[in-house]
């Protein structure tokens, strides 16, 4: 009887402290935005745009930006980029599976208020209808301790005819 007391006082405590007020704002879990609207999470602001309608088969660029509001001096690790990106078909089948991160590892300084602004070429093949989101995956050196954030854009549709 004793032990089954310890054990729940023990998970009570845990189950408290994992959900307290300081934990990072990385770590919460937020709901998937609607397509309207950008991420715009307090320390940081992401967003993607896209052209609405392309040929199949033809080049675009998708822009991504992300912005610190944290109102100091960050240094960021990321890849290569800041940003990978999902595109679901009609179906809601994700079409580009192998998302691969090169240079893993790169630190790169953001001052308050900064924007990093990346482009990527993408190409979709066949006709219809695809909804694009980016994703910031970066962490931050924060006393001594690195804070993972990963920051899904809002979902933007793409006309490919």
């Amino acid at each position: 009887m004793l032990n089954k007391l310890i054990v729940l006082l023990l998970m009570a405590v845990i189950s408290c402290h994992s959900s307290g007020p300081n934990e990072p704002l990385a770590a919460k879990s937020r709901p998937t935005p609607s397509a309207s609207e950008n991420v715009n999470s307090e320390p940081f602001a992401a967003q993607i745009s896209i052209p609405k309608q392309v040929k199949a088969n033809e080049e675009f660029v998708i822009s991504a930006e992300l912005k610190n509001k944290t109102g100091r001096d960050l240094e960021i690790t990321t890849g290569s980029t800041a940003y990978y990106y999902v595109i679901w078909d009609s179906d809601g089948k994700v079409i580009n599976s192998s998302i691969a991160r090169e240079d893993i590892g790169v630190v790169r300084p953001m001052s308050k208020g900064d924007i990093i602004s990346e482009k990527s070429q993408y190409r979709i093949k066949k006709p219809g209808t695809y909804e694009i989101s980016g994703i910031a995956e970066f962490s931050v050196q924060n006393g001594g301790k690195s804070e993972v954030y990963k920051i899904e854009t809002a979902r933007k549709s793409i006309q490919v005819k």
